[in-house]
């Protein structure tokens, strides 16, 4: 038999019917069913703090999964509401000489909520027959305590086999594991109800009788612990469990919630489903963003990514700095606490660097992974610089800017004394070999930096969208610092602004190819790959106004707008595939990015264009939630975008970009807290775009209300 040298990869495919729920550093993802069962899907489960703590739940009624019943319309975010029915059971009464069989329907309600630290659940079984029923009910629990880099497929250095502890009493039941991080952690399982009459590791058993039309209930606490000290049992005596009502915890969540979207503003379109696209995206906002302790900090994604991420984190505050800046606050007294301080080289740390990811679970603690903080991005400082000078620019708090001083100038010293090639001046990265990332861009997969041929660039890398934020940053300081007294930095920035200018359009520009090189491979050769991330350069003021508008005309020719968004790379390039992560796909926040440069540098044509696709494609997406990338294929009569197999839903920078589509097509900036009006550009299908209740920091505690009208061919737009 002939053989094939291929060796396959798993592939943790998200279903687009997974249920996916988030509280602070609890998440959990499930089938419309509701049963988790890791033997059949397994990537299913509830996590916490990187590890899943419950990793089977299910229930069964003769032995048979009752049948999901599918609600149509979006889902609550805070609360899963699932109805099921078993099949239709008959019987025939003894004694009955006819030999009619009975027809018996018995269903299933429950409502499943999470907590921080556990889950809540209540399960009605209920007779809906004119008979009485007796059935045998059961309940599957299972807890694995996988890491979810395991989950995630990522083999363990230490791969001894788990031993979980357990124990019940009463109606309590107990599963331990003690790690190699010399951490137990703990799932403990409680049930207010008709007790069971068997109770062992995998499964709680029940005969249940109810009369016609009666139904029984169930309440059940998980909840999650951690710890140093190792418990040996149970407490003693009775179980006394406070048992947290469903009905209170949702209303506390949707208070919560009600709460946080009173502070955004309020959008109104002629088109009403951009409209709840809006909306979506700040109850997609309300999920991700975590409490710290300097206030709401959002998490990147979901499932896989639900920490924080820096350049996820800083993109999401610049993309709603102009809505929400108390977010950018968060986001920027966060990471500055994050910061490196000592060299490193597992974590890719250096002082002043700022934090790529970070992780919990047992893999991150015993160093099995270098993610515990992983500070492998070569462009996470100079965003957070950039960040830093447009909070001052939304807000005019100079006073922040001097509190946050001392990091601002940690993290220059970073790129100056290890991020700058001497040779030219350009941010530049080297691949990490201890089991970090490779390519240290936003785009990080091994294969995303290469050369016309398909042959991968060799480090260090200098790419071109991260010499267009370092000159921002650069550009942003030279101005902000001599407004707070500080000249010499001033007078310095200023003059590595010029240089980085000069040296980058002469070395990345690609006369035969009318765009901008990806990036310099370690021997100074231009990688002459057509991508988006040219499109980021202008953002920053980098490019001569000329070099721009052909740059923007560019970025829409067939080979890389899909019709749906710009492409991470063109069709024609050696490496493109439209189903790959980064070689190919069409990401929202990138093509956000690109459309806020574009409006920045007045190109109104290429953001209505771009701006279409993208609101277009937006249309076909599930709760008008724009995904963390879908694919790159044409846009073709009939179909809309394919999703990509394992994009998260919802992704922080994903929901923001529409945000920073906002301001794009308003074409509005900010100057020390004073709104000024730019260029406004708005797709065919938009007449009027209204945004009421901007926070207006040069009018104190004001508000700023703004329109942009069509009237014939012509936009107007004003204040009001």
């Amino acid at each position: 038999m002939e053989q094939f040298p291929y060796e396959v990869h798993s592939l943790q495919v998200l279903n687009i019917s997974d249920v996916i729920h988030k509280n602070e550093d609890h998440f959990g993802v499930w089938p419309p069913s509701g049963d988790i069962d890791v033997d059949l899907s397994s990537h299913h489960g509830l996590f916490w703090r990187g590890m899943r703590f419950l990793s089977k739940w299910s229930c069964r009624v003769l032995e048979i999964q009752p049948v999901p019943l599918w609600a149509q319309g979006r889902r609550d975010p805070f609360y899963d509401r699932i109805h099921r029915i078993l099949p239709v059971l008959t019987f025939h009464e003894p004694g009955d000489p006819s030999g009619h069989r009975h027809v018996v329907r018995l269903s299933l309600t429950q409502i499943r909520v999470l907590e921080k630290d556990g889950l809540v659940e209540s399960c009605s079984l209920e007779n809906g027959s004119p008979y009485p029923v007796r059935v045998p009910f059961s309940w599957e629990i299972g807890c694995d305590f996988l890491d979810l880099f395991e989950v995630r497929g990522v083999r363990r250095v230490h791969s001894t086999p788990r031993h979980v502890e357990w124990e019940s009493k009463d109606r309590t039941a107990s599963y331990r594991y003690y790690g190699n991080d010399l951490v137990e952690r703990e799932t403990r399982v409680s049930i207010q109800g008709p007790p069971p009459e068997k109770i062992d590791p995998s499964k709680w058993s029940w005969v249940l009788a109810l009369k016609p039309g009666e139904s029984l209930s169930f309440n059940f606490q998980v909840k999650f612990h951690e710890s140093k000290k190792r418990a040996h049992s149970l407490p003693k005596g009775p179980s006394s469990i406070q048992f947290s009502g469903v009905d209170k915890i949702i209303r506390n969540r949707e208070s919560g919630f009600r709460k946080f979207e009173m502070r955004w503003p309020e959008l109104k379109t002629s088109d009403p489903f951009i409209d709840r696209c809006f909306s979506q995206a700040i109850k997609d906002l309300a999920i991700l963003c975590t409490p710290a302790r300097e206030g709401l900090i959002p998490y990147a994604g979901l499932p896989w990514f639900s920490t924080v991420f820096g350049r996820d984190s800083i993109i999401t505050g610049l993309s709603t700095l102009w809505a929400y800046p108390e977010l950018s606050r968060t986001i920027l007294l966060f990471l500055g606490r994050m910061q490196a301080r000592r060299e490193d080289p597992f974590r890719a740390a250096e002082p002043g660097k700022i934090l790529h990811e970070m992780r919990t679970g047992e893999m991150a603690q015993t160093n099995e992974v270098p993610f515990g903080r992983y500070y492998g991005s070569v462009d996470s400082t100079p965003l957070y610089l950039i960040l830093a000078a447009q909070y001052v620019d939304r807000t005019g708090d100079f006073l922040f800017l001097e509190s946050l001083w001392p990091v601002i100038e940690r993290a220059f010293s970073w790129i100056q004394r290890y991020g700058v090639d001497p040779r030219t001046g350009f941010l530049v990265y080297r691949g990490d070999t201890n089991g970090g990332l490779v390519q240290q861009g936003w785009k990080d997969s091994e294969d995303s930096v290469f050369h016309a041929n398909g042959e991968l660039a060799p480090h260090p890398i200098a790419l071109s969208e991260v010499q267009s934020y370092l000159y921002w940053a650069y550009n942003s300081f030279a101005l902000l610092s001599r407004r707070i007294g500080k000249a010499s930095f001033s007078n310095s920035c200023g003059k590595l602004a010029l240089q980085l200018k000069k040296r980058f359009l002469s070395a990345f520009w690609v006369p035969e190819m009318k765009t901008f090189a990806l990036a310099l491979d370690g021997e100074l050769k231009p990688c002459r790959v057509r991508s988006s991330n040219a499109g980021h350069l202008l953002l920053s003021g980098l490019l001569p106004s000329r070099m721009a508008g052909s740059l923007g005309k560019s970025l829409l020719d067939e080979d890389l707008y899909s019709g749906w968004g710009i492409r991470t790379l063109g069709n024609r390039e050696a490496r493109f595939d439209p189903v790959s992560y980064h070689n190919g796909s069409v990401w929202p926040h990138d093509n956000a990015l690109i459309l806020w440069g574009m409006s920045r540098h007045g190109l109104s044509h290429a953001v209505e264009r771009l701006s279409t696709g993208f609101l277009d494609g937006l249309r076909y997406f599930r709760d008008q939630r724009p995904p963390e990338l879908y694919c790159g294929f044409d846009r073709r009569v009939g179909e809309g975008p394919f999703a990509y197999p394992t994009s998260c839903s919802p992704q922080a920078w994903a929901v923001a970009s529409l945000f920073m589509l906002v301001q794009a097509l308003g074409g509005f900036r900010f100057d020390r807290g004073t709104f000024v009006q730019g260029v406004p550009a708005l797709p065919e299908t938009l007449s009027e775009v209204q945004i009421k209740n901007i926070p207006n920091f040069a009018k104190g505690s004001g508000f700023e209300s703004f329109s942009i009208q069509r009237l014939g061919n012509k936009l107007r737009s004003s204040l009001f």
